[in-house]
């Protein structure tokens, strides 16, 4: 057991990072408050300082690149043909329905969203921008036994509107 210096706590030390230098081997302040401590720090660098931004984006961009991310998590062509097998074994509706409004137009650069993936409502699709269908998808999990989503909350999108209702709800979050 160990006290935190910060909130005076007594927590385990699997509470506490490893600190080298430390006499115990661990810093004296824990793992909670240290990353409250983080955030906020970066928080208000990002609000108040729009080099620390700027730079900051350049020195993720810098490391993407020098560590070589882009090849790492790039899928070879037969583990992805794995993936999509998988993919289309698990979720039929999804396939079909996708199938279904391949030649339904929308505008370029957006991204065609079903609310629904029960037969009836396969060709009543919701054109998003990207980043709002990645958004909503961020914050729905699927109901594959109802083929529908539903919110975080466990409430079921059952309807176009309350979908809709949703999404712009989404917009305000971060």
């Amino acid at each position: 057991m160990k006290k935190c210096f910060k909130c005076n706590l007594e927590k385990p030390l699997s509470e506490y990072y490893v600190h080298k230098q430390m006499a115990d081997g661990h810093l004296n302040k824990c793992k909670e408050c240290t990353k409250r401590d983080s955030d906020m720090r970066e928080k208000s660098l990002r609000t108040g300082d729009p080099s620390f931004v700027e730079n900051e984006k350049l020195r993720q961009r810098e490391k993407y690149h020098r560590l070589g991310y882009k090849y790492i998590h790039k899928p070879d062509s037969e583990s992805k043909k794995m993936v999509m097998n998988n993919y289309k074994s698990l979720y039929p509706e999804k396939i079909k329905a996708s199938r279904a409004v391949k030649r339904i137009g929308f505008t370029k650069g957006n991204h065609r969203h079903h609310w629904s993936y029960n037969k009836e409502h396969w060709k009543d699709i919701i054109e998003l921008s990207v980043l709002d269908h990645n958004k909503a998808h961020r914050y729905m999990i699927y109901d594959q036994e109802r083929m529908m989503y539903r919110t975080l909350d466990g409430v079921l999108l059952d309807t176009r509107e309350s979908h809709l209702e949703y999404i712009e709800s989404l917009k305000n979050k971060l």
